[in-house]
């Protein structure tokens, strides 16, 4: 029952929100008076509400007995997609948030503790969103889209600085086995000159000092791409002065070169292969190395996986490119599934995915850091006979730095 049943009745949109703890209900009707909250203690008498009311807002905790907070989402979301939904969770719940995200479960989060300015903000705009989208089901589905958006990269600023300190580790840890690496000729000469040890582990460790140099190349190459996607984020809930950004001439074909490899495990477990198709120098792009390594990792890692999902061997991913004037097209070919039209129209689109463990935003991103770049990002594909995906990127002045 509310705790709210023997008070005044409130007017506005109604506003459920979902707790087992009743301190906490009573705290949260008595701090927003203004909005016309009805407060209840599990998963059931909120759905018996949303039954009998046209509910605007859904704000529930994450950890209740009897039904949880998400199993409440995903029949709200199903029984009454209108209403906005809130989850109340802690900092450690950031994992099932995200997924709550990414399903559609959720359009907001609040952190506790929580404020009454923050939460009454939260308050208003699901409010406000909900009274805007009556009338308009693609204006009511384009404002929660956009505030997933939104959401999303408030948590990706929350784990940026968690994430700085073990990056500075992995960092200086691939030095120190650099250090080893360059120090591959002495000891193949000693594993050489070692009189007990036996041929076949002399040869084993031999191969494994042979690997040293392109394993400590690939790794800092992996650790700096993610290091600078950790200060893109950093970057991106700054204030700008207005300067625009300087371009980057970036050499294209080591960025190529490192998507393979960081994709190769995705093709051997089929028994496919990838490969570079091209020539063995290019002209350097106006585009950012990491935002490069971005595009073409996630594109060769979608073809990876198109060609794994065939179930065949012998797949096939291919990387070509060729200068052409100012521009520099890159096109990566897979024999994969392929995608029917209805697909392919809305590949691109945030959210949309076709794999369950999917975000829908990979493709977006691409399309995005591409056209930021001047270039163009396109998409073929017919079923059964795979995609190919044309990057055509411009090419850098001589000048740039």
């Amino acid at each position: 029952m509310s705790e709210t049943s023997s008070k005044p009745t409130r007017s506005g949109p109604l506003v459920i929100y979902v707790d087992d703890e009743r301190p906490n209900r009573i705290v949260f009707e008595q701090s927003f008076t203004e909005f016309n909250v009805k407060a209840v203690s599990d998963g059931t008498a909120a759905l018996e509400l949303l039954e009998a009311n046209d509910a605007a807002v859904l704000v529930t905790d994450m950890r209740m007995p009897g039904m949880s907070g998400e199993e409440l989402l995903r029949i709200a979301k199903e029984k009454y997609p209108r209403t906005i939904r809130i989850v109340i969770t802690a900092y450690s719940d950031v994992s099932p948030i995200l997924r709550a995200v990414n399903e559609g479960l959720v359009a907001r989060y609040i952190v506790k503790p929580w404020t009454r300015n923050e939460v009454a903000q939260v308050l208003r705009w699901a409010c406000e969103a909900w009274t805007f989208g009556r009338d308009s089901a693609a204006l009511h589905q384009r404002l929660l889209e956009t505030e997933r958006l939104a959401t999303l990269g408030s948590m990706a600023g929350m784990l940026v600085h968690d994430l700085k300190q073990p990056l500075m580790s992995l960092l200086i840890n691939i030095d120190y086995l650099r250090e080893l690496a360059d120090a591959a000729p002495m000891l193949r000469e000693a594993i050489a000159q070692h009189q007990s040890l036996p041929s076949d582990k002399k040869h084993r460790l031999d191969e494994v000092v042979g690997e040293l140099d392109s394993l400590t190349t690939d790794l800092k190459t992996s650790a700096v791409h993610l290091s600078d996607l950790v200060n893109s984020l950093r970057d991106m809930g700054r204030p700008r002065d207005g300067t625009a950004p300087a371009l980057s001439a970036t050499n294209p074909l080591p960025i190529v070169r490192h998507a393979m490899a960081v994709c190769q495990e995705l093709a051997v477990a089929v028994r496919a292969s990838i490969g570079y198709d091209g020539p063995g120098a290019l002209p350097s792009v106006r585009m950012s190395a990491t935002e490069l390594m971005q595009v073409l990792v996630n594109v060769v890692a979608n073809g990876a996986q198109a060609v794994a999902a065939r179930g065949s061997p012998h797949g096939k991913v291919s990387i070509s490119a060729r200068p052409d004037g100012e521009m520099l097209e890159l096109k990566v070919r897979d024999d994969g599934v392929g995608m029917p039209r209805e697909v392919l129209d809305r590949a691109g689109t945030p959210f949309f995915t076709t794999r369950t463990e999917g975000t829908g935003l990979g493709i977006a991103q691409c399309q995005r850091l591409v056209g930021g770049a001047g270039g163009r990002f396109s998409i073929e594909s017919e079923v059964g006979k795979g995609t190919t995906v044309t990057i055509t990127i411009p090419v850098a002045d001589s000048t740039a730095a």
